[in-house]
Parts: C-alpha cells; sequence; structure tokens
C-alpha cells in the first residue's frame, strides 16, 4: 500500500484516502478519492492515475492527444478522461477504471466466452479507432478488456493503454489494414491462452509494410511501425489499466 498522498487535478488538490500501486514496475496507480469531488468525477469512486514515465514525453503528450481526438469513445470503447494533473510530484493522467477482465486472464480463466462473440466485440473497438482515422499499435492482449454485462448483448471490450495511437496524416490505404488485422493477431493469442499446447500457429508475412514476428517466440504476427522503434518497456501485470 502506497502512503495517501494528494492529486493535483488541474492545479486544484484532491484528497485520497487510498492508494494502491498496480504494478512494482510501472507507475499506475488506483486511487480512492475522497468528497467531494469536481471534474466530474463521480462521488466515492475510484480513479485510475498513470504517470509519466522518464524518458516518455512524446508518448504522454500523444496519449493526452488520443484521449482528446477521441473523446466521444470515452467511456465506451476507452476510459474516461478526466484530464492531466500530478501525482507525488509527477505528472499524470488521471482516467476511469475499467471493470474488465484483460484477454490474457480472460483466456486462462473458466469464464465461457464464445470466441465468435469475443471477436464481434474486438472488431467493433479497433474498428472505432478506424472510423476516427487513428491507428492502435499496442494490441497487446493485456490492453484489452472484456467487459462483462449480466446482458450478454451488452458486454463489450474496452481499450486502455492510448500512448502509442497516432493519428497519421495523410492516411495511407494500408493504415486501415493495422486495426483489424490486430484483431486477428489477437484471437491467436488468445486460443493460445486456451490452449497453450495446441499446435503453432503458421506465420507469415502481413500485408502492410514493416510487420514482423514478435520477440519472445510468439507464433504470432506482431504489428510495429514501419518507420522508428518502440521505446523497451517493462512488462506490466495484468491490470485494468
Amino acid at each position: 500500500m502506497e502512503p495517501c498522498k494528494t492529486l493535483y487535478l488541474h492545479d486544484l488538490p484532491i484528497n485520497v484516502t487510498k492508494a494502491e500501486r498496480l504494478d512494482p514496475g510501472r507507475t499506475v496507480f488506483r486511487l480512492t478519492l475522497s468528497s467531494p469531488l469536481c471534474h466530474n468525477i463521480p462521488s466515492t469512486s475510484t480513479v485510475i492515475v498513470k504517470q509519466q514515465k522518464v524518458g516518455w514525453e512524446d508518448e504522454f503528450q500523444q496519449e493526452i492527444q488520443a484521449y482528446e481526438q477521441l473523446e466521444t469513445l470515452q467511456g465506451t470503447i476507452i476510459p474516461i478522461f478526466f484530464g492531466q494533473g500530478s501525482f507525488n510530484g509527477l505528472n499524470a493522467l488521471v482516467i476511469s477504471e475499467v471493470q474488465g477482465i484483460t484477454l490474457h486472464d480472460l483466456a486462462r480463466g473458466n469464464f465461457g466466452v464464445q470466441q465468435e462473440a469475443l471477436e464481434m466485440q474486438l472488431e467493433k473497438a479497433l474498428g472505432a479507432f478506424d472510423e476516427h482515422e487513428a491507428v492502435y499499435w499496442d494490441a497487446k492482449p493485456d490492453n484489452f478488456l472484456f467487459c462483462v454485462d449480466a446482458i450478454p448483448e451488452r458486454s463489450k471490450v474496452m481499450v486502455v493503454d492510448l500512448e502509442q495511437v497516432e493519428f497519421p496524416r495523410p492516411l495511407q490505404c494500408w493504415h486501415h489494414k493495422i486495426n483489424l488485422g490486430s484483431v486477428g493477431n489477437l484471437m491467436s493469442k488468445f486460443r493460445d491462452g486456451q490452449n497453450p499446447n495446441r499446435p503453432l500457429s503458421p506465420g507469415g508475412d502481413c500485408d502492410h509494410p514493416g510487420a514482423k514476428i514478435e520477440e519472445g517466440g510468439s507464433e504470432t504476427i506482431a504489428l510495429q511501425r514501419p518507420v522508428g522503434q518502440m521505446k523497451h518497456e517493462t512488462p506490466k501485470s495484468r491490470v485494468p489499466c
């Protein structure tokens, strides 16, 4: 448990009654806030605070831009963005907590989710990025949460970690294939998680520039920017943000 400290949002203090670090290797916290609250944050609620990583200034600003440009998807496809603030003296994003199960855990648990339903919701989520001319490059099972509803038709997939979302201009025809191709990759990894002993999926070339086999011996194809290289990041645990 982390010491309770004050969260600043838009330069205004909000008292924190409980702070839980979600992963020792990442500066992401679940904060319980005391009321009264402001900034449209529901009372008696928790928020997720994602501190800026050292050397990741560009990605931090990129994530802010993604939330702003995808504002109409907040609360349905992506978390609600309450704004930029600071926690423990570091710049941080303040977003809503997503109540869901990561695809990694979903594949390894006994949740009875039909693959067809999951694939349809993945297509819906990533299709929403496509409709906003946004490319989601960080399609890993930990970044997609299946949110179960008592009414199955209302269950959905939500997407987190937007620091590698891009809005390429001009938009090339192959950009549209990135999000769609991620659906197949995620489903392949999901099936691997359900049945680790199944024969490896055959590798092959993706039909867009810059594809390469993901490090770590995975049998699936990872989507990577055709130009530039992602910064190294310590693998995060499977938490909903």
